[in-house]
């Protein structure tokens, strides 16, 4: 049997309900890789397939590790008592945009605290202004 044939096998073993599906970050590989797939077809496929879910799987382990830095880099923040720096790193460890107007909603604090929260993970490069702007900052992990 070809590798085209075994290819072909497993699709319509698949596609007969057996296995189970496994949600891949495949959509976060490169864009010139998943343009190269639209050209190819059976084994070239899926030696392309494979090269973006291997490329999508390292772009999320960095990102993960960046994620795992701030937080740890978070704990180290000196904080009193009533302090919401706990909360508010956890926030933006799950958010991919932070802006200081969603912190206080998500906080139930000021949007005046929130930016003060800001200011401190800024200051301890766990966060970032995406932005560039004087207004309206958006901020993300570095």
């Amino acid at each position: 049997m070809t590798t085209d044939g075994i290819f072909l096998a497993a699709c319509l073993w698949r596609d007969a309900g057996f296995g189970c599906g496994i949600p891949l970050p495949f959509w976060s590989a490169p864009a010139q890789l998943l343009h190269r797939l639209t050209l190819q077809v059976g084994t070239a496929w899926l030696a392309g397939f494979l090269a973006c879910v291997t490329a999508a799987a390292r772009a999320g382990r960095e990102e993960l590790a960046c994620l795992l830095r701030a937080e740890a880099d978070g704990a180290a923040l000196t904080r009193t008592a009533r302090s919401q720096l706990p909360r508010a790193i956890d926030h933006v460890v799950r958010a991919p945009v932070v802006t200081a107007r969603g912190l206080a909603d998500s906080l139930s604090i000021t949007p005046q605290a929130a930016l003060r929260l800001i200011g401190q993970l800024t200051a301890a490069g766990i966060l970032r202004e995406a932005t560039g702007r004087a207004a309206w900052r958006a901020f993300t992990t570095p």
